[in-house]
């Protein structure tokens, strides 16, 4: 009886109703697009990083924790065998990989600068950079001495691929050793200051300037990155069963700005809902306020042939309910109009920190829904409180002689 008699009484008045039901819709509409942006830019942050650093890495305390002095904290042969040995074993793992850093001087009779390089295996499952390449090829495996660095690099040295660079690192026996190389590529990076610093060799190249055998971690790709955790702590498990004096750690520990980005997106996300709330609050208080003024003589006459104050309130509050559900209902329907339109449309973005623009991209789930939703339902319901219990409280002579 609540339910009919309140939907009745909604469109007494429809553009009141409409308006109201706009307001709602609109606010809806426009929190599930911002939780949809938050929820589609905090997945391709994920696995941006998760693609660089893998889902996991294992490697020394000391290297982890930037407390070593020497090369105290490289993996010998015999330990990376064992360790990939437990990787091979367990089926989540879907691909690895391992490498050595080292930092010195590159450059040629034209000039020099810093160089933070990384040896990798080329063509690794995890990271080997050719997405990024602007020119030339990525790294490969026939042996020869090559080397991709940075287009700021490439620029600030004023090389370009096919040229031979010249190397200086020290090794770890602490000799200086020299080496020359041939650009083979030059790539793209998002922060240019990195990018005229950085450059990648093959493994193999890195281990004999280095004069080692040994790589610094191993990085390991699984097929689900939620479950980074439960892999890595199942992983070190069988670390410590067999006394393998190295740890594991999950891109998130690995990347501690990761942790700064997804309390930003949480504050903007929390505001944003609180914004809803209000907006939707005001508006259904409001309108209600309004429409239970006009119509109080008919409070009156209700209360007066029995109706209780409990049922008047009832009635009052189920418009706020029913105000709430369907502003809800056709919000979310508008949002995820709006989010596939936009999906559709190509529209680019720069991303902080990107040199490129990526697509921009509106996730439309449920879970994109559900807050909005929610949101607006309390707002139209703590709106909705105040003029039914007022209306409900009237008393009913003072309320016949209303005018």
């Amino acid at each position: 009886m609540f339910f009919k008699i309140a939907l009745r009484n909604i469109f007494r008045n429809k553009r009141r109703t409409i308006l109201s039901l706009g307001i709602v819709a609109l606010g809806v509409a426009m929190l599930s697009l911002a939780l949809g942006f938050i929820s589609t830019s905090l997945k391709s942050t994920e696995e941006q990083l998760s693609r660089e650093s893998g889902a996991f890495q294992i490697a020394t305390d000391i290297l982890f924790d930037n407390k070593a002095e020497e090369f105290e904290y490289l993996i010998d042969p015999q330990t990376l065998e064992a360790v990939t040995g437990i990787l091979d074993q367990d089926p989540r793992v879907t691909g690895y990989s391992y490498e050595i850093s080292f930092g010195g001087i590159i450059g040629n009779e034209k000039g020099s600068t810093v160089l933070i390089s990384r040896g990798l295996i080329p063509n690794n499952p995890i990271e080997d950079y050719a997405s990024v390449m602007l020119e030339g090829e990525p790294l490969n495996n026939d042996g020869t001495p090559q080397i991709i660095i940075g287009k700021r690099m490439a620029e600030v040295l004023g090389v370009e691929v096919g040229d031979i660079i010249n190397l200086a690192t020290g090794t770890v026996t602490g000799a200086f050793k020299a080496a020359s190389a041939r650009i083979v590529g030059t790539f793209r990076y998002n922060n240019l200051q990195l990018e005229e610093q950085f450059g990648f060799v093959p493994l193999s190249f890195a281990q004999r300037v280095m004069r080692t055998d040994g790589v610094d971690k191993v990085l390991v790709q699984i097929e689900n990155l939620g479950d980074a955790a439960v892999v890595a702590a199942d992983i070190q498990t069988q670390l410590n069963l067999k006394n393998i004096a190295l740890e594991t750690r999950i891109w998130k520990d690995l990347t501690t700005f990761y942790e700064s980005i997804e309390q930003f997106w949480g504050v903007f996300s929390a505001f944003s809902t609180i914004g809803v709330l209000v907006l939707a609050f005001f508006s259904i208080l409001e309108v209600l306020t309004m429409s239970f003024l006009e119509r109080t003589r008919e409070v009156g006459t209700i209360r007066a042939v029995g109706t209780k104050r409990l049922q008047v309130f009832s009635t009052f509050l189920m418009e706020g309910v029913l105000l709430g559900i369907m502003g809800g209902v056709l919000g979310i329907v508008l949002g995820f109009v709006l989010a596939a339109a936009i999906n559709a449309s190509g529209v680019g973005w720069l991303p902080p920190g990107s040199i490129e623009t990526v697509p921009l991209g509106i996730e439309i789930s449920a879970s994109a829904a559900i807050t909005p939703f929610i949101a607006a339902l309390i707002a139209t319901i703590l709106g909705a409180l105040y003029p039914a219990i007022k209306n409900s409280r009237k008393n009913i002579v003072q309320a016949l002689s209303y005018v």
